[in-house]
């Protein structure tokens, strides 16, 4: 099964503007969970906006976003589920079971536009590179410290786990059962901060890959299992999960 290693989607990181840009950002602050919100105006670039005191304390999970790219995630993940539940109305029994478990877990997943840039204040005052300048609207979304993982997919016991330092990702597998349609070889692995790595998972290739706090443990649906013309259904997915929204 071919899976990419990197999913930046449709919104990557077009909205940044180059240096030359005139105006200067707009950044609304969320705290954790989308609630009390501030508003910081005239902010150049992100080292100006990781110095201001509403930025708050970094965590891995924070997102930047802008209302055009907010857009598209949000018609990227109505698509992903009209799509779905196609699938689940062509199946019937444990198939179309395991296919309306993940649409109920990606309802429950609000989206937002991510732009892929690191907002860890290490690395943008100390790399030009990384210190993207701002024009525009922006959205930012603090997180609060993460002390789980959520595991998704069509496998039995999905939803949030206590996250344990040194654990594998095949660790936080035991005990779950595979779904029909399920891929039983690997998983996928999205960081806290939007990054996509592959963890092979059964007795014949298994990697030891630890999963950060506040990552999400995907299981996927098998390529022999997705219906002819929706082969792209499983990046569909991990594309909206790297868009959702901090708790």
């Amino acid at each position: 099964m071919k899976i990419k290693t990197s999913i930046f989607g449709f919104c990557g990181m077009l909205a940044f503007t180059s240096a030359a840009a005139i105006a200067e950002g707009q950044v609304v602050i969320y705290s954790p969970g989308g609630g009390h919100s501030q508003t910081v105006n005239q902010v150049k670039d992100l080292r100006q906006l990781v110095a201001d005191p509403a930025f708050g304390q970094y965590q891995p999970g924070m997102v930047i976003a802008t209302p055009a790219a907010t857009r598209l995630a949000n018609q990227e993940l109505q698509q992903t589920l009209t799509r779905l539940g196609s699938w689940a109305n062509r199946e019937e029994g444990e198939r179309a079971a395991a296919i309306n478990q993940v649409i109920t877990q990606l309802r429950d997943i609000k989206v937002t536009g991510r732009q892929f840039t690191s907002l860890d204040p290490a690395l943008v005052n100390n790399n030009d590179k990384a210190n993207r300048t701002l024009s525009g609207e922006y959205s930012l979304y603090q997180a609060s410290e993460a002390s789980s993982v959520t595991l998704l997919g069509p496998i039995s016991g999905a939803g949030k786990l206590v996250w344990q330092a040194g654990r594998q990702v095949s660790d936080y597998l035991n005990g779950h059962d595979y779904l029909s349609g399920a891929e039983p070889s690997q998983v996928t692995v999205i960081d806290p901060d939007g990054r996509v790595r592959i963890a092979p998972v059964d007795y014949w290739n298994r990697r030891h890959v630890e999963p950060q706090p506040g990552s999400i443990i995907l299981v996927e649906f098998s390529a022999g299992a997705l219906p002819a013309g929706d082969e792209d259904l499983n990046q569909k997915i991990i594309s909206v999960l790297t868009h959702r929204m901090p708790n």
